[in-house]
């Protein structure tokens, strides 16, 4: 794989949320939704993840070659560009993915919402490997319904996919069997 994001495939899949500071809220914290996320190439040399909980939370975060270098830098990954790459998926895809939120703005607190301005997405491929932790911005009004918009249609368009995928594999194996019972009459 050249450095660059030709040909990366969109990841999708749930992030379990925490607070932060679970006690820093006078209290206990406010429930939380879950969260769904979805990585994908903007262009060739750039990422971008979008979390949210289709409620009031819905976070971005958008990485380029330098940053993610950086970012490969910093948590020790060596290697090559490609291994690096293959081990941020295998990150994403784990099912460990957590979302680390901050804690809520005193505002949403009365209101008994759970709005919080920053968070954090952490993925590891398993226990002892290397965490991969990317600081989310929040988003609000129109660009995080685009967000939110955006996933809810490419999972959508995954899923479709994917059926599509499952119904020729059936077509082709019920073809086969037909095929195998006629040799056998």
């Amino acid at each position: 794989m050249s450095k660059g994001f030709e040909g990366f495939e969109c990841m999708y899949g749930q992030a379990s949320a925490e607070w932060e500071n679970p006690n820093n809220n006078n209290g206990s914290p406010p429930t939380l939704q879950p969260f769904l996320f979805h990585v994908h190439a903007i262009d060739a040399s750039h990422i971008r993840i979008h979390v949210t909980d289709f409620h009031s939370n819905t976070f971005e975060a958008v990485r380029s070659l330098p940053q993610l270098e950086d970012l490969r830098d910093d948590i020790g990954v060596g290697g090559s560009w490609s291994e690096f790459v293959d081990y941020l998926i295998a990150s994403m895809k784990s099912v460990d993915v957590k979302l680390l939120l901050g804690s809520p703005i005193a505002s949403s607190k009365l209101a008994g919402d759970n709005d919080t301005q920053f968070a954090k997405l952490i993925a590891q491929k398993s226990k002892g490997m290397p965490l991969i932790s990317i600081n989310l911005d929040k988003l609000t009004n129109i660009p995080a319904n685009d967000a939110m918009s955006d996933l809810s249609l490419e999972l959508f368009k995954a899923f479709t996919s994917k059926r599509d995928l499952v119904v020729k594999e059936q077509e082709r194996c019920y073809h086969l069997t037909r095929s195998l019972s006629a040799e056998e009459v």
